[in-house]
């Protein structure tokens, strides 16, 4: 090698050329006409600024070839986003469409290690064509240990994926396995098999977005938690996610009260989220899948600065009721709340299950054991509050609460009074004299006013030991505040 200051500085440039060229000009270039980003830009868009430092920059695949570009088409690194030590990462599209071979995975192992040692969030930004095919096994294996690793990590340190564009084959198992995926309208897109082969194999003929753009993955799998405009929205977002795991100054409600927010008739609908809203520090929820399972709302918030997890049941959608989606909806974020170290706040106003055939064998029982394993396994103070009604099986929302509210218009029951009605007295015939009538009218007057007084009640519910408190609404915040305060300690 030259010593000669003029020939090493040429070759420095030359080498940081190349690997800032990724895939070549013309592709970066491409990527740009279409309205997104290069990896090293989405990275720079999303961290503080010049806290990014980058991990084997230059490192090459050992296949050879035409192209061998710096970086083997993955640019990680440590950096800092909002002054917190994040492990991120990006696929450069502009290198064989982001497809990970063994250099690149060995290098995403070595960064993964290092967050899990350091305890730092992981961010990937990802835009990945799978696993690359010309490396055979060696590429195979090499990815196989960055799925080990994401498993290893799940629950140790907040792992979140940005989908930029495609997610395909093993890097779509790589993005289910993290916390939380957002995905970008128009130009993120995730799935295991794509279209072109789903014709092939199938017969069946599907457009990309129907097999895994963000609207399909939020509604229907509820593998996409956000769906967000663009790049710049998506960058946001992550931003928010971490900002949303960190205490901050308390602030005072926004809304006009939960009081205000529900209502007095059990049978009208409302938005749980204005009750949220009157409860927990103004601007801090953060909802979640909120395209899926919408009779379910999840989401982080803060109360008196402090970060919680809150679930809610949403009597605009389904009246509530719990069903398979909102169930594993519910589990996946109780064990991610657990994960995280975060009080688990839930507020109850819940008719049942919803029933049907297509429930039950679609695997209702199952699905709703798993939500009363995630809440019983959770090492969180859990604290339910029932708003208005709590009726049979979807009592699993507060069996394992570490303490238990309600408030003065709330019932415990193992049904609402109109279904217990039908299947306990018997129905009168159209063909039945006026007295009979009359008589069965009384008798089941008797019995909505007794089980109004056994299990329409909140008093009688605390009576019973079932509440540890009957609370009234403008107390409830300072209540939740304190008993978070006694069980975090």
């Amino acid at each position: 090698m030259s010593d000669d200051p003029d020939e090493l500085r040429e070759r420095f440039d030359a080498e940081q050329a190349r690997a800032d060229a990724g895939g070549g000009v013309a592709r970066q270039r491409r990527q740009e006409r279409l309205g997104r980003g290069t990896a090293r830009g989405r990275i720079a868009a999303l961290v503080d600024d010049d806290s990014f430092l980058e991990l084997e920059r230059h490192v090459e695949h050992r296949r050879g070839g035409a192209l061998v570009p710096p970086g083997d088409g993955l640019v990680a690194g440590i950096a800092r986003i909002d002054g917190t030590p994040v492990a991120v990462y990006a696929h450069d599209p502009t290198v064989f469409r982001g497809a990970l071979g063994h250099a690149a995975s060995r290098k995403l192992c070595r960064l993964m290690d290092r967050a899990g040692a350091e305890s730092w969030p992981i961010v990937a930004l990802a835009d990945c064509d799978g696993v690359r095919v010309d490396e055979g096994t060696d590429a195979v294996d090499a990815y196989g240990e960055v799925i080990d690793r994401r498993i290893r990590l799940r629950g140790q340190v907040p792992q979140l994926t940005l989908v930029c564009g495609l997610c395909v084959g093993a890097a779509a198992y790589d993005a289910a396995l993290t916390d939380f995926v957002g995905m970008v309208r128009g130009q993120s897109f995730m799935f295991i098999t794509g279209a072109k082969l789903t014709e092939v194999v199938t017969g069946q003929r599907v457009s990309i977005e129907e097999l895994g753009g963000p609207e399909m993955h939020a509604t229907k799998t509820g593998a996409c938690h956000a769906v967000l405009p663009d790049e710049a929205a998506g960058f946001d977002w992550v931003r928010s996610m971490l900002a949303a795991l960190e205490a901050r100054t308390s602030q005072e409600p926004s809304g006009d009260g939960i009081d205000a927010a529900i209502p007095r008739d059990p049978r009208r609908g409302y938005d749980s989220r204005a009750v949220i809203d009157g409860l927990v520090d103004a601007g801090s929820f953060l909802e979640l899948s909120a395209d899926f399972a919408r009779n379910l709302v999840t989401g982080l918030a803060r109360l008196d600065g402090k970060p919680v997890a809150l679930l809610a049941s949403q009597p605009q959608h389904r009246a509530g009721c719990l069903d398979i989606d909102s169930s594993r909806k519910g589990a996946h974020f109780v064990r991610y709340a657990s994960a995280r170290r975060l009080p688990l706040l839930t507020l109850i106003d819940v008719p049942g299950y919803w029933p049907g055939k297509e429930q039950e064998q679609g695997g209702i029982l199952p699905f709703g054991a798993e939500l009363l394993d995630a809440y019983g396994r959770a090492n969180v103070p859990r604290i339910a509050v029932v708003l208005r009604k709590s009726y049979g099986g979807a009592n699993v929302l507060s069996y394992a609460a570490d303490l238990r509210f309600a408030l003065p218009t709330a019932a415990v029951a193992p049904m609402g009074v109109d279904a217990a009605e039908r299947l306990l007295l018997a129905p009168v015939s159209d063909d039945a004299d006026g007295e009979t009538k009359a008589r069965a009218e009384a008798e089941r007057a008797a019995f909505r006013e007794n089980w109004a007084h056994e299990h329409g009640d909140a008093w009688a519910a605390a009576r019973s030991g079932y509440f540890d408190q009957v609370v009234a609404p403008e107390a409830l915040r300072d209540v939740l505040t304190q008993s978070i305060g006694v069980l975090a300690r």
